[in-house]
């Protein structure tokens, strides 16, 4: 019977915990709705924008690790006084791009959207993730993706300071590491398309939408990079970009940065480190001020942390 007994008492704090975490999940849960691909690093980046200052950010850059590895919001402020943020995570697909634009837009007011292409070919295949156990808890179990909710309470009780030194970087990741690309031409011109999926197009559009709605500008850019890119991807983006009039800028050409493939990659031409991001960084920048009109932010005292 002592035995049975502790069986029962086992089985009820189980049975517990699970009501416990069920009912925490409700108020935890995505209010949207909508679906995604990689909960807990949508959750992460939405909890970080929102740690910026409400209408604060004037441009977003989006997409997977080319995007945290090409755009640096820090060295486009000391260039040219534009604030941004970079929303890109891991393997990001347009499906996650897309919920964690769609979050930004509650709390800020950016003026352009900047997704970088390499995501365009990441098919949204479930049988693909390194993750699917984490994923299917993230989704089915909201406390588990919005565990950052939470966090929130904790960090209120941390310095400000700490926030905003977490914060410096606005999404970038910052690689001093060189390790050359050896390979030959990577850009070989072809008629051939690889073409955008009807899938990640339905995303896409979902973005161009949902810009449109928020009077926000929606440009698509390939950042420099000889292990992922292609002509063919080059022509695959362009014919859907000309197809829905949005710009496309392909920094692959040679013809716009001027990248140092001896020195300007940090893993042998996947992605690039801190020099040839600033090289992208000061061309995307002066593209900015030839098209849009953002604000120079150097000279407001807010705007110096």
């Amino acid at each position: 019977m002592k035995i049975n007994r502790n069986i029962i008492k086992c089985a009820g704090f189980l049975l517990g915990l699970v009501i416990f975490v069920l009912i925490l999940s409700y108020f935890f849960r995505r209010k949207d709705g909508l679906y995604v691909y990689d909960s807990l690093s949508v959750s992460v980046k939405t909890a970080a924008v929102r740690r910026e200052p409400d209408n604060s950010l004037e441009v977003l850059f989006f997409g997977d690790s080319e995007s945290y590895s090409s755009f640096s919001p820090k060295y486009l402020y000391s260039r040219y006084g534009y604030s941004s943020f970079v929303c890109g995570t891991a393997a990001q697909k347009v499906c996650d791009s897309y919920a964690i634009l769609k979050d930004c837009f509650e709390t800020q007011s950016p003026k352009v959207v900047v997704l970088e292409a390499n995501c365009l070919f990441r098919e949204l295949n479930e049988k693909e993730s390194n993750d699917i156990v984490l994923n299917y808890l993230t989704d089915s179990v909201p406390l588990f993706a919005n565990h950052v909710s939470w966090k929130r309470f904790a960090r209120r009780m941390l310095p400000k300071s700490w926030d905003l030194k977490k914060q410096e970087q606005r999404g970038f990741i910052v690689r001093k590491d060189i390790k050359p690309y050896k390979g030959g031409k990577y850009m070989q011109k072809t008629n051939k398309k690889e073409k955008v999926s009807d899938d990640v197009s339905y995303y896409l559009e979902k973005i161009v939408a949902l810009c449109g709605e928020n009077d926000t500008e929606f440009i698509l850019v390939s950042t420099p990079s000889a292990k992922n890119w292609s002509f063919k991807k080059h022509n695959g983006v362009e014919e859907w970009a000309d197809s829905h009039g949005i710009a496309y800028v392909d920094l692959n050409l040679g013809k716009e940065v001027d990248i140092n493939w001896s020195k300007d990659t940090k893993d042998g031409g996947d992605h690039l480190n801190y020099r040839g991001a600033k090289k992208v960084t000061n061309y995307i920048g002066k593209y900015f001020r030839d098209n849009f009109s953002l604000t120079d932010y150097r000279e407001v005292p807010d705007y110096q942390y």
